[in-house]
């Protein structure tokens, strides 16, 4: 071989290598990113399984106090209905009462006609009964009134 065919050969060669090296160089660079971006992204999935972990907790707990919440509510609501039904059985009692002091009242009416001025001490008697019974009925009407649902 000829001296310049070598030496064209060994500049190639030369090159070559040079380029080898400075793509090595920008390799190397680029794998130290990546390793570091390793980093980061371990970083990332740690923090991301722990967060993970914390909402499953958080969430467990909600359940918890859900089905709470679930058991008072449905005991308040057997309470209530308990509740309504006492205070319809008394509004009832009370309306039977009403009708009662009503008959009385009527009877009464009935009986002064019938006596027309017989017994004048029994005339304020009765006007009292009366205003006492109107008075319970207003009562019991304001209690039913103001009474929850």
């Amino acid at each position: 071989m000829s001296p310049i065919m070598a030496m064209i050969i060994e500049s190639l060669v030369t090159v070559l290598l040079a380029v080898t090296v400075g793509y090595c160089i920008v390799l190397d660079r680029k794998l130290q990113r990546l390793r570091a971006d390793e980093g980061q992204m371990r970083a990332t999935v740690i923090d991301l399984g722990m967060a993970t972990e914390r909402a499953e907790r958080a969430i467990d707990s909600l359940r918890k106090t859900l089905a709470d919440c679930d058991q008072s509510l449905a005991e308040r609501l057997r309470i209530a209905e308990r509740t309504t039904q006492d205070l319809e059985s008394r509004i009832r009692t009370g309306d039977e009462v009403l009708d009662r002091i009503g008959r009385i009242v009527n009877a009464a009416r009935h009986a002064e006609q019938a006596a027309d001025g017989v017994d004048v001490a029994f005339a304020p008697k009765l006007s009292d009964t009366v205003a006492a019974a109107q008075a319970l009925a207003q009562r019991i009407r304001q209690r039913t009134a103001s009474a929850p649902n």
